[in-house]
């Protein structure tokens, strides 16, 4: 009897080593990885659509544009009217989207905040064609020229006019995408490269800029049209995923 005991006390001895040598039967949940925490300035009428008087809103007449129901898919954005408050938030990054006329200290905030580390995402058309029904004055009309040359200035950036002849649908190429837009601009340095407060590299035909300001960075795109899916409706052939794909494209390289 004292040798079964002690055999079997040997036999849980070797089964407790040999559960606490083998792998779980059940692996750990992977860790979720947090959204990207954006903050939107924007003058285009995405975020409510057209119809953002307050009752419509209330009511629940007014709804997102698809570009920025889908953003509230995948990213944590919200929209400000100011950047006070930037430099002491838990941002990942700064969204420009054609923004309103913004406050000099707003765009001192912006400055300030990506060249101590910060990620911004600019996007600023100079001839932005937005079909509206809204008047003329009405203050939720989408800026027809982008409003960003002190922030550009300061960059040693200036956005140019489309010519001419560019002044009609272009298609764009990017890895993976084809946006189809109108009146596209164009991005020039306007000061010495060694006298810029910001390192800039260009894509062809001057679209993009990448910019190391500081110890941040910025990707400028010198459109904004793209983002309204109801703009090319009637074009067959357009694919309005490759605009959230190329913002997405965008929001990953700033991850980095």
């Amino acid at each position: 009897m004292l040798r079964f005991a002690a055999l079997t006390l040997v036999l849980m001895v070797m089964m407790g080593l040999l559960l606490q040598c083998s792998p779980a039967s059940t692996s750990e949940p992977a860790e979720k990885i947090p959204p990207v925490k954006i903050q939107l300035m924007t003058s285009l009428p995405i975020i409510w659509g057209e119809r953002g008087a307050m009752e419509d809103i209330l009511s629940g007449k007014a709804t997102p544009a698809a570009i920025y129901a889908y953003w509230q898919q995948q990213y944590d954005i919200s929209a400000v009217d100011s950047f006070e408050r930037l430099a002491n938030s838990d941002t990942d990054m700064v969204l420009l989207a054609q923004p309103p006329a913004m406050d000099p200290a707003d765009i001192a905030a912006v400055d300030a905040w990506v060249r101590a580390g910060g990620k911004a995402i600019i996007l600023t058309d100079p001839m932005l064609v937005w079909p509206t029904s809204l008047p003329l004055g009405d203050k939720r009309r989408p800026l027809a020229s982008g409003l960003l040359s002190p922030l550009l200035d300061y960059w040693g950036l200036e956005l140019q006019l489309p010519s001419k002849a560019e002044t009609g649908g272009v298609e764009l190429a990017f890895p993976g995408v084809t946006i189809t837009t109108v009146g596209i601009g164009a991005f020039q340095s306007i000061v010495p490269e060694e006298h810029s407060h910001a390192d800039c590299a260009f894509s062809v035909a001057n679209v993009i800029a990448r910019c190391e300001v500081g110890d941040g960075h910025a990707i400028l795109l010198a459109d904004a049209d793209f983002l309204n899916d109801a703009l090319w409706a009637d074009q067959a052939g357009t694919d309005h995923g490759d605009a959230r794909r190329l913002m997405d494209d965008f929001i990953a390289d700033m991850r980095k």
